[in-house]
C-alpha cells in the first residue's frame, strides 16, 4: 500500500515540474522571439542612446594647442513649472550658480498672456473652498537661459543637490502643520463625549481639515518635485576654445553652433568659419556614437543590446605655423600700428623650399573666443582677400620675363631719362623724386625702383608672353590654400588686370612697375620665395598633417610644386639685384647685422573712390625679402595700407614696411637658430646691440 502511494507521488511530482518546465520554455521563446518583435510592446523597450563626439583639435607645428573642443552647460530654467515659487527657488539657487537673488528673480518669473473667459475653472484650495482660477492663454518665457558654459561636475552638484534639498523645507512645513492640525484633535474620550453630545460635525470638520492638510502636502510634494527637477535644466553644448586668444586668428578661423543638433539628444554642432576650421570642416568633425538598447523596468537588458559603436572624435590637425614665429610676427605689427598710424597691416613669413606657411597675421585681427564682439572687416583676412595695387615688388616679374626672353642681362646698359620718359602713346612715366637716373645697368636700375627702365623692358615683350610669366609666378590664379578645391574658395581673391579687355601701350607699361593689376600679400610673397627657391614657385601650404586623438597620423601633406617659374640662371641674377635692393638700394632699413638679406620695396598710390583717380595721401606701402640670402630660410612681407607720412618718404616701402620686416627676421632668426653668415665685430657696439636684443629669446 504504501509502495503505491510512493509511485503516485512521484508521478504527481513529475507532472508538476514536466508542466512547469513547459511554463518556462513557453515564456522564454515568447521574450526571446516574440516580445522583441512587437514594436513598443512587451514588457521590453527599445531605446537608442547617442554619445556626442569632440570636434579635434588644431595645433602648431611643434603640437602646441591652438583650438580645442570642451563640453559644458547652458543652464535654462522653465518659470511656468517653478510659478509662484520664483522667490523660494531663486533663494535656493542663488549661491550654487554663484549669482544674486535680485539676478535670478526676474528670470525665474513667469510672464503670462492672458485670454478671455473661456480660460477661467474651479479648483478647491487646501481648506476644502471652491475658488475661480483663471488659467494664462501661454506664457512668453518658457525657457530662459540662465547661465553659460557651466562645467559638467558643477552642473551635477548643482543638479543633486537641487534635487535633493530644495523639497526638504516644504515638506517638514507641511508635516510641522498637519501635526499641529493632530495635536488640536480632541482625544478619545473628548470624541466619545461629542457623540454623545451628538456633535458629529466637529468631529467630520477636523478629520477634513487633516485630510485636506495631507493631500496639500502631497501636492506640495509633488510640485516641489516638479521644480526640482524641471524648474532648472542643464543642455549639453560644445564650445571651442583658442587658448592663444587671438594669435594666428585668421588662419583659424572660428566656429559657430548650427540651428539645430545633427540628431536629437545631441547637442548643437560646431560648424568652422573662415580659416583652417572652415577649409578642414569635414575632417574636424566626429562621429557620434550610439547604441540600440532594451530595458525592463527601468534595467537595462545588456544581453539584448543589439548596437554598440562608440564615439569618434573628429581628427586634429596640424598646421606648418611655428606659435614662436608667429608670436614675433604678431608683436612686431602691433608695435607697427603704433608707429606707422596704419588702416591695415599684414604679414606673411614662408619657407621658400617647401611653401609652407611658418606665420601669417593682419591687424586689425580679432579674438576667435569672442568673435561676435568684433567687425566683419576686422575677421579678413587680408592676406588673402584684400586685392591692392602692388607697386615696385611686381617688377620681380617684369625683370623676370626681361631675363627669360633674353632681352637683356643685368649688366646692359639702360637709360632712365632723368627720372621722366613719355612712351609712343599714353601719359608719361615718372620715377619718385630723388630717382632721376640716367643710363645705368639694368641692376642699379632695379636697386633703385626705376619706373622708367620697368615700363621700358614691359613694353619690349607682347602682353600675351607678359601675362604668362605672371602666370608661373602665381599671379592671376587662387592658390588654393586653406580652402577646398571648386566653387568654395571661401573668399580668396585670385587677381585681377580690370581693364584687360582694353588693353593699351599705356596699361601695358604702367603694369610692368606695379600699376593696373591687383594681387594680393599672399602672391607677392610666394613669387619671391620662387625666386629665392632657384625659380620654382610652391604651393603655399598652411596644414602638414591629419592626426587621429591618440596621435596616430592619418594623412600627410607634402610640399607640392606648382611650376618652373623662371630657370636657375634667371633666378640667380634677380637674387644678385635684390641684395643690392638692401645694400644700397630702397630697401636699406631692412638690412641685418648677421644676415645678407634680399629684398624688394614697393610704394603704390591708392585709388580715391570718390574722383576715380590715385590719392595723394593713401599710399600702401610693401617690402618683400628673404634671408639668409645665398641659402634663403624664410621669405617674409609686410604690407601697410595707408600709414601715415612720417616726414619725407616715411610710407614708401624701404621707411615704412622694412624696420618692421628686420625686427621679425631678427628675431625669428634667433628662434630658428640659424647660423650667422658674417662673424660680429666685437669692436662695433651697433652689431653687439642687434645681438643684446635677443639674450632674452
Amino acid at each position: 500500500m504504501s509502495d503505491d502511494i510512493s509511485i503516485q507521488r512521484l508521478r504527481w511530482l513529475t507532472g508538476c515540474f514536466g508542466i512547469a518546465f513547459m511554463l518556462l520554455a513557453a515564456r522564454l521563446v515568447y521574450v526571446q522571439s516574440l516580445a522583441p518583435l512587437k514594436p513598443g510592446g512587451g514588457e521590453t523597450s527599445a531605446r537608442r542612446v547617442l554619445t556626442p563626439a569632440k570636434r579635434g583639435a588644431i595645433v602648431d607645428v611643434h603640437g602646441q594647442l591652438l583650438a580645442h573642443s570642451r563640453f559644458l552647460y547652458n543652464l535654462r530654467a522653465d518659470p511656468v513649472v517653478i510659478g509662484t515659487n520664483a522667490l523660494e527657488f531663486a533663494q535656493f539657487t542663488a549661491p550654487l550658480l554663484g549669482m544674486t537673488v535680485e539676478e535670478l528673480l526676474p528670470l525665474y518669473t513667469p510672464n503670462p498672456v492672458w485670454r478671455e473667459q473661456r480660460y477661467r475653472q474651479s479648483v478647491t484650495n487646501e481648506l476644502g473652498q471652491i475658488e475661480t482660477v483663471y488659467t494664462p492663454g501661454y506664457y512668453t518665457n518658457r525657457a530662459v537661459r540662465v547661465k553659460e558654459w557651466v562645467e559638467p561636475e558643477d552642473w551635477e552638484r548643482i543638479r543633486n543637490i537641487t534635487r535633493a534639498d530644495f523639497n526638504l523645507a516644504a515638506q517638514e512645513e507641511g508635516r510641522a502643520k498637519w501635526r499641529a492640525l493632530r495635536d488640536e484633535a480632541p482625544s478619545t474620550l473628548d470624541r466619545l463625549k461629542m457623540l454623545s453630545e451628538g456633535d458629529i460635525e466637529s468631529i467630520q470638520a477636523q478629520r477634513e481639515r487633516q485630510r485636506n492638510q495631507v493631500r496639500h502636502n502631497q501636492g506640495l510634494r509633488l510640485q516641489r518635485n516638479e521644480i526640482a527637477v524641471n524648474g532648472l535644466v542643464g543642455d549639453k553644448v560644445e564650445r571651442r576654445f583658442y587658448p592663444l586668444g587671438g594669435l594666428a586668428a585668421h588662419v583659424l578661423g572660428h566656429t559657430v553652433e548650427s540651428d539645430e543638433s545633427v540628431s536629437p539628444g545631441l547637442p548643437p554642432q560646431l560648424l568652422g568659419v573662415l580659416g583652417v576650421e572652415r577649409r578642414f570642416d569635414f575632417e574636424l568633425q566626429g562621429q557620434a556614437g550610439q547604441k540600440l538598447t532594451r530595458s525592463a523596468k527601468g534595467r537595462e537588458l545588456s544581453f539584448l543590446r543589439e548596437l554598440e559603436a562608440d564615439a569618434q572624435d573628429g581628427l586634429n590637425v596640424r598646421l606648418s605655423l611655428d606659435a614662436r614665429i608667429q608670436g614675433i610676427v604678431e608683436e612686431a605689427l602691433d608695435e607697427g600700428m603704433v608707429r606707422l598710424s596704419a588702416k591695415a597691416l599684414t604679414c606673411v613669413v614662408v619657407r621658400p623650399r617647401t611653401g609652407e606657411i611658418v606665420a601669417l597675421a593682419n591687424r586689425p585681427t580679432f579674438d576667435p573666443n569672442f568673435y561676435q564682439l568684433y567687425p566683419v572687416d576686422h575677421r579678413m583676412n587680408r592676406a588673402l582677400t584684400v586685392p591692392s595695387e602692388p607697386g615696385s615688388t611686381f617688377k620681380m616679374v617684369t625683370y623676370a620675363a626681361a631675363l627669360s626672353q633674353g632681352m637683356a642681362t643685368m649688366d646692359t646698359l639702360i637709360d632712365c631719362e632723368q627720372g621722366i620718359w613719355s612712351p609712343p602713346s599714353g601719359r608719361a612715366v615718372r620715377d619718385v623724386e630723388g630717382h632721376g637716373l640716367g643710363v645705368i645697368p639694368l641692376e642699379l636700375a632695379f636697386a633703385k625702383s626705376s619706373n622708367v627702365a620697368a615700363a621700358k623692358l614691359g613694353l619690349n615683350m607682347d602682353f600675351e608672353t607678359f601675362t604668362r610669366y605672371m602666370t608661373n609666378f602665381g599671379f592671376l590664379q587662387r592658390s588654393g590654400i586653406m580652402y577646398r578645391s571648386g566653387a568654395d574658395w571661401g573668399g580668396e581673391f585670385g587677381g585681377a588686370i580690370p581693364r584687360r579687355n582694353r588693353m593699351n601701350m599705356e596699361l601695358h607699361g604702367r603694369i610692368s612697375y606695379g600699376y593696373g593689376i591687383y594681387v594680393t600679400p599672399l602672391q607677392t610673397a610666394m613669387a619671391a620665395a620662387a625666386i629665392a627657391n632657384d625659380g620654382l614657385l610652391m604651393k603655399p601650404m598652411v596644414v602638414n598633417a591629419l592626426e587621429a586623438p591618440d596621435g596616430r597620423l592619418v594623412r600627410r601633406f607634402d610640399p607640392v610644386p606648382v611650376v618652373q617659374s623662371v630657370q636657375p640662371n634667371v633666378a640667380h641674377q634677380l637674387r644678385q639685384a635684390m641684395r643690392r635692393v638692401v645694400v644700397e638700394g630702397t630697401g636699406r632699413a631692412a638690412a641685418l647685422e648677421e644676415y645678407e638679406v634680399a629684398g624688394k620695396t614697393g610704394t603704390s598710390h591708392k585709388v580715391d573712390p570718390a574722383t576715380k583717380r590715385q590719392s595723394t595721401e593713401k599710399y600702401i606701402s610693401t617690402f618683400v625679402g628673404y634671408f639668409p640670402a645665398d641659402n634663403p630660410e624664410l621669405c617674409i612681407l609686410v604690407l601697410a595700407d595707408e600709414p601715415m607720412k612720417r616726414g619725407r618718404g616715411g610710407y614708401y616701402g624701404g621707411a615704412a614696411c622694412g624696420p618692421i620686416f628686420q625686427q621679425i627676421a631678427r628675431r625669428a632668426a634667433s628662434r630658428l637658430a640659424v647660423v650667422p653668415q658674417q662673424p660680429l665685430d666685437p669692436l662695433n657696439p651697433a652689431a653687439l646691440w642687434g645681438r643684446a636684443m635677443n639674450w632674452d629669446e
